[in-house]
């Protein structure tokens, strides 16, 4: 309308000056307003160029004028597609002219979600002048300055380092840890009888298992023999390094402190499968590790660490971001290039009270047994458990220490023994101990028809004579049998971590009563729970077992106070059971007095019945359980195991 009105102003003879002259006015208004707003939306100077060209490259689109190339928006959305899930911003931090040419300098800053700290880094922008405005060229060295023509970026996340498990004095018991895989590449096989022969020899694997993989197999496949420690690697280097076929590649994984340390109770980790890592992709990638069993299960959440991240420039044909870092780049395919790394989170640590040398000679003891052995330690000071070792011939690890549940026989006399203590019988007590005796028609007998005769309380407790506690079942009730068994630290409690304790029901059958009297019957117990009752005797009070901390826990359970009166007396007999019953072989241990208690536990329907070998005992501030499965008599199979132990820790 303005340009209409000068065209009628300049035709229009009979026009005022002084319209004239407001008409001129506006016209220069409006030649200016025009010239401003091409200021602003036009790279007619070198920092509106820069201004458009960060802007642009933040929003992944070239729509500025201040292209040569403006088709090459394709190129730049192809390079930052794989950081899509990133947020990415562009600033001007400086531009620098000399005659038709300048120089920005872009200063690109990338968040991700998963890191703390943003990826910051500048570029270089080369501005020329074309006419009235200044343009520059897209190159993906505007993207990142080390990235050349047909790379892209990818970011590859990295599983970060997971937490470990501690001991006592915080002890390391398991933490990542160095392994080699030891494989095989058909195409380099030149000899692959002679090269299968020797890693047979070697690594004791089978040649005929690895001779069918290796057919099986493309020539340029990994195949995988053994994993090693490296410490184990070391060992067997010299003999398979240089043969010909065999590869190695080095790792970390999750590693006890030597090979099987407490292996039942801390358990395993594997690596995370496809599914785990799809369902937590905040998590988890597909090198990371997850708890499977154990402790390392239990305590997953807290061992796992947060994902790192890295950020490649890889091939745009092949988009291949695995492999190590390099140091090329230039030009299409080629390694991947490392251009920024963001370590991860490390898990958290598990703090437990297993302590290594305890831990250590129970797992020699147990290691002696020819039949699967159990073994728990506990500090009856403050309850921790300083050792879990689970041994077996034939290599079952599970934690039989802490879940198995077996019937106690008659290491749980410790516990009738108090109850009948509290029902009035004194350790002088005479007390018969026949080879037989029958409860409403059911016999029992002795281990091996052993007959005492008629001789005190303290006696027969300490040769473990079955027939006068099932002939004092009548004196004590079922409840205050359950009742002594619980004050005894036997009930159910939570440890930190999978353990069950002892069952000690009320029963009526007179004959299951008689039963329990003597560890059999209804009544079943894991080392763990005998290890306690052992515990409480040596403290004097209730022990609550611990073996994960903090002990922030609801272990709150009340249970009465065990007898004191009681514990002295059974004490008393069990440092008696030492010196002149069924464990004296233990009178010879050096240091503090050993006091203990033998059992023999029937279980099974064979006939004569299969029997478990138990032992429980203490020295100093050190309560011991020891179970051998299907071992026999207590004092043939458990005290030996016993007597290792306690050899070992005062060594």
């Amino acid at each position: 309308m303005i340009l209409d009105m000068l065209r009628l102003g300049a035709n229009d003879s009979t026009m005022k000056p002084l319209t004239r002259r407001i008409i001129g006015a506006a016209a220069v208004l409006v030649l200016i307003g025009v010239g401003v707003l091409a200021l602003r939306t036009l790279p007619v100077l070198p920092s509106i160029a820069a201004s458009q060209i960060a802007v642009d490259l933040t929003a992944g689109e070239l729509n500025s004028q201040a292209w040569e190339n403006p088709d090459a928006g394709d190129e730049l959305a192809r390079i930052v597609a794989d950081l899509g899930e990133a947020s990415r911003t562009v600033t001007v931090d400086s531009v620098d002219s000399a005659g038709d040419t300048a120089t920005a300098t872009l200063n690109w800053t990338w968040e991700f979600a998963s890191a703390d700290q943003p990826w910051t880094y500048t570029v270089e922008v080369p501005l020329r002048r074309s006419g009235a405005m200044w343009t520059a060229e897209f190159d993906p060295r505007l993207v990142h300055p080390d990235l050349r023509t047909d790379r892209v970026l990818t970011a590859e996340r990295t599983p970060g380092t997971r937490g470990r498990i501690l001991g006592a004095n915080d002890a390391v018991l398991l933490s990542e840890g160095e392994v080699i895989d030891v494989g095989l590449q058909p195409s380099r096989l030149t000899d692959e009888k002679a090269t299968l022969a020797q890693l047979e020899k070697s690594l004791d694997v089978d040649a005929g298992e690895l001779a069918t993989k290796v057919d099986q197999a493309d020539l340029e496949a990994f195949v995988p023999v053994i994993t090693l420690r490296k410490d184990d690697y070391d060992l067997v280097k010299g003999s398979i390094y240089k043969l010909p076929g065999t590869v190695f590649r080095s790792r970390t994984q999750p590693l006890s402190r030597t090979k099987g340390f407490a292996q039942a109770t801390l358990g395993s980790a594997g690596r995370a499968e496809p599914d785990e890592v799809v369902a937590e992709p905040a998590s988890l990638t597909p090198a990371s590790y997850v708890g499977r069993s154990g402790i390392q299960m239990l305590y997953d959440g807290t061992l796992r660490p947060a994902p790192g991240l890295r950020i490649l420039a890889v091939s745009a044909e092949t988009g291949d971001g695995s492999g190590d870092s390099g140091s090329g780049g230039s030009g299409s395919g080629g390694a991947p290039t490392a251009l920024h790394t963001v370590d991860g989170r490390p898990g958290k640590d598990v703090s437990t009270t297993i302590d290594v040398a305890v831990q250590t000679a129970a797992e020699e003891a147990a290691k002696t047994a020819k039949k699967p052995t159990a073994i728990v330690a506990i500090r009856p000071s403050d309850g921790n458990v300083l050792a879990v070792a689970n041994a077996d011939p034939k290599g079952a690890a599970w934690d039989r220490a802490l879940t198995g549940q077996y019937p106690p026989g008659s290491v749980f006399k410790v516990v009738s023994g108090a109850a009948m203590v509290e029902s009035g019988i004194a350790p002088t007590t005479s007390l018969d101990c026949p080879k037989t005796t029958r409860v409403n028609g059911k016999r029992f007998k002795n281990a091996e028809d052993h007959v005492l005769g008629t001789v005190d309380f303290a006696e027969s407790f300490a040769q473990s004579c079955n027939t006068a506690f099932v002939n004092s079942a009548e004196k004590v009730t079922a409840k205050t049998l359950s009742e002594t068994a619980m004050s005894m630290g036997m009930g159910q409690i939570d440890i930190g971590t999978d353990a069950y304790m002892a069952s000690v029901p009320e029963v009526d059958d007179p004959v299951e009563h008689a039963a329990a009297m003597i560890g059999q019957g209804k009544v079943l117990a894991t080392p763990l729970a005998v290890a306690t009752m052992t515990a409480t005797v040596a403290k004097g009070t209730t022990v609550k077992p611990l073996l994960v901390l903090p002990d922030a826990r609801d272990r709150s359970g009340e249970v009465a106070a065990p007898d004191k009166k009681a514990l002295t007396e059974v004490k008393a007999m069990m440092r008696r059971t030492v010196t002149s019953g069924t464990a004296s072989a233990l009178d010879d241990i050096p240091g503090d007095p050993v006091y203990g208690k033998t059992g023999t536990a029937e279980y099974g329907t064979d006939v004569p019945p299969r029997t478990h070998s138990w032992f429980a005992g203490f020295q100093g501030d050190l309560a011991v359980a020891v179970l051998v499965e299907d071992g026999g008599f207590g004092a043939e199979a458990a005290v030996p195991v016993a007597d290792r132990f306690f050899t070992e820790m005062n060594s």
